[in-house]
């Protein structure tokens, strides 16, 4: 029978490799890869591996782990905050963690967007986004496509008027698109009018198409960006953080 401090040793690696492959195969066919079965095993180890980290608590003392010990565990209550973005659930836990953890500066960007996106400010959510590390930003990026129709149908109530647009540039800068084209296909997944140049978007709040399904995740190049300056075993080991 393993004891805690052997379980999260299994796990958190296991947690790592099923985040990252969460984000790098998503846009895969699902014969190839089914994101609700990652989903579904990627929550019962996070669950998992945070049962022992409560375990081994009440068993030792903070003094008696290491710092890595410790700044393993911040990291992976971090990616569990982002993962269950929306949760109640994981926020009611964050509010019960050790101090060490929600001192850490990673936890409290990570617990800042999701107490955001549950009060609804989801500009402060994609503003945060592009800040978190490499494997964190992959998870949050897995969630995005979810956050822009969000946005884009609470712009259809803001800016209901045939008089008013929003410059295309703005909403590239916001919705974190790398470009026109992007912006564009979500415009034409939701039936969004562009103007005929193509420089500004009008609402309209009786157009949007409230049946159309989330578009899949994507690969991001915010994300990209920075995963291409890491070696991604030492991530995966949990050997490098940032």
């Amino acid at each position: 029978m393993y004891d805690a401090r052997r379980k999260i040793c299994l796990l958190e690696p296991i947690v790592m490799f099923l985040a990252y492959s969460r984000y790098r195969l998503c846009e895969d066919p699902i014969e190839k890869f089914d994101p609700k079965i990652c989903n579904q095993h990627l929550q019962e180890c996070l669950t998992g591996v945070l049962c022992c980290y409560e375990e081994l608590g009440d068993l030792e003392s903070y003094r008696e782990r290491s710092i890595r010990e410790l700044e393993r565990r911040c990291f992976i209550e971090s990616l569990y905050q982002v993962f269950n973005l929306g949760s109640p659930e994981s926020l009611t836990r964050a509010l019960t963690l050790p101090d060490y953890v929600r001192r850490d500066a990673t936890f409290k960007l990570c617990f800042g967007i999701c107490l955001a996106f549950q009060q609804g400010n989801l500009y402060r959510v994609l503003m945060g986004l592009p800040q978190l590390p490499h494997i964190l930003c992959a998870v949050a990026a897995t969630k995005l496509q979810a956050i822009r129709r969000s946005l884009l149908q609470i712009f259809t109530h803001a800016y209901n008027n045939k008089q008013l647009t929003v410059p295309v540039p703005y909403l590239l800068r916001l919705l974190l698109f790398d470009g026109p084209q992007g912006l564009q296909d979500q415009c034409r997944h939701y039936n969004i009018s562009l103007t005929a140049d193509r420089k500004a978007v009008h609402f309209n709040k009786t157009d949007f198409n409230h049946n159309a399904e989330i578009l899949k995740p994507q690969e991001e190049r915010f994300v990209e960006s920075k995963l291409k300056r890491i070696y991604i075993p030492e991530v995966l080991l949990l050997k490098k953080f940032n």
